[in-house]
């Protein structure tokens, strides 16, 4: 049986901050879902992000960029939505 529906997400973009490095990438959410609604739900052990960019904490220096990451939830730390710096 095939399905034609499907799901329209919303891209945002997110900082993800783990033990040791920050990520910046973009998060693709469901409308009106918020990135903890991401944390919560328990069928997912990791969340994609596209676009990612992986910093060390500890000096800043980017450490690789990647089209595609799977971060463990369990990993963590912070997530929060980037605000788009006003210009």
């Amino acid at each position: 049986m095939a399905y034609n529906t499907f799901v329209k997400k919303e891209t945002v973009n997110a900082v993800i901050r783990t033990s040791g490095e920050k990520i910046e990438g973009k998060i693709s959410i469901l409308p009106h879902d918020r990135l903890l609604d991401m944390l919560n739900q328990g069928e997912e052990n990791f969340i994609p992000v596209t676009d990612a960019t992986v910093c060390c904490l500890v000096t800043g220096n980017v450490l690789f960029k990647s089209e595609f990451l799977a971060v463990n939830k369990l990993n963590i730390i912070l997530i929060f939505k980037q605000q788009k710096s006003p210009r």
